[in-house]
């Protein structure tokens, strides 16, 4: 009996440890996020840009093809380790956005409590969000259905005809604006019935070349507070969650912090709430981007991207069965 009882111990105690270091493991990689368990993280030591959008790698050491696009010629980029760069020249309606797919396994939201969270550091390189400016930052998550974005939408001219991509995307995405805080939106983005625009997935009607078709459908009882500015060479972390706060409702809420992770002073939040859940409330891609109407050349460099959830990995889950699985027979066996 007393060697039953010690066998059945040693058991549970490797499983339990097996447990707890697969979870444990997520949570010490969260930083700078508040989720538990990492879906993406990524500072581009092997990401590329303008390629096939394809995610690899592991949850805390990941990579994709961020895909830019721009109805301007002269827009420019470029990534290298710890380095995302996106620059406008001086322009007087003029954006430059990425899209990424970063998982193959989209995160589900099924249960109330339910979150995904995007966090996306960078440096204001210059003029991003001047003093009294129309000047946005954009940022969002989305499903993709399966489809990457396309390729070659840096040319020129290129959103205003070219159909596929991420015509077909849905989800929500953020417009922080820096001049009058009332004028912040969080849009809920359709599919695109209409090619020109299509491969916009943040501005909203706002410039040439944004989404229209139709326009995005803002949440409602959104808060803000006052208008954002950010100071030109200054390091700065967004954070936008989407998060399961009813059977048909979503909260979907975008902040903005002074400095690296989301431990600094807050200086910006803005949220809202939908009542008409998607057929599906699921996301395995993502949104960035820079709207200029201030006529000064903008430049942004993204040091860190990552996605977090507090659902489980599915491999976490899997390990966690098998093992009680494995429990079980091995004590069922023992007794007979």
């Amino acid at each position: 009996m007393k060697i039953r009882k010690l066998f059945v111990t040693t058991v549970v105690a490797i499983a339990a440890a097996s447990t707890w270091a697969m979870f444990s493991q997520s949570a010490s990689a969260q930083y700078p996020g508040p989720g538990p368990v990492p879906v993406f993280t990524d500072n581009f030591g092997a990401s590329t840009i303008n390629q096939t959008s394809t995610p690899g790698g592991t949850p805390t050491s990941s990579f994709t093809s961020y895909d830019l696009t721009s109805p301007k010629t002269s827009t420019t980029a470029s990534i290298a380790p710890g380095d995302l760069n996106m620059a406008l020249a001086s322009s007087s309606s003029a954006f430059v956005e990425g899209a990424a797919v970063f998982t193959a396994t989209p995160v589900v939201l099924q249960n109330t409590g339910d979150y995904i969270d995007f966090i996306l550091e960078f440096t204001d390189t210059a003029n991003l969000i001047p003093s009294s400016t129309q000047n946005e930052l954009g940022i969002g998550l989305f499903n993709s259905g399966g489809v990457a974005p396309i390729t070659t939408n840096m040319t020129g001219g290129g959103t205003f005809t070219l159909s596929g991509g991420v015509q077909t995307w849905q989800g929500y995405g953020s417009q922080m604006y820096g001049f009058g805080g009332t004028s912040s939106k969080i849009n809920e983005r359709a599919p695109q019935t209409a090619a020109t625009g299509s491969q916009d997935l943040l501005f909203n009607d706002v410039a040439t070349a944004t989404y229209d078709s139709p326009k995005g459908s803002n949440l409602v009882n959104g808060a803000k507070n006052s208008a954002l500015m950010l100071t030109n060479g200054a390091q700065y972390t967004e954070d936008f969650q989407i998060s399961l706060t009813g059977a048909s409702q979503i909260s979907v809420t975008n902040s903005v912090f002074a400095g690296l992770g989301t431990g600094g002073p807050m200086l910006y939040t803005y949220g809202g709430v939908s009542n008409v859940l998607p057929a599906s409330v699921e996301f395995d891609s993502l949104a960035f981007g820079l709207l200029e109407k201030s006529s000064l050349a903008e430049t942004q460099d993204i040091s860190l991207i990552e996605i977090t959830t507090n659902i489980p990995e599915p491999s976490t889950m899997m390990l966690l069965a098998a093992g009680l699985a494995m429990m079980v027979g091995l004590v069922s066996r023992r007794r007979s």
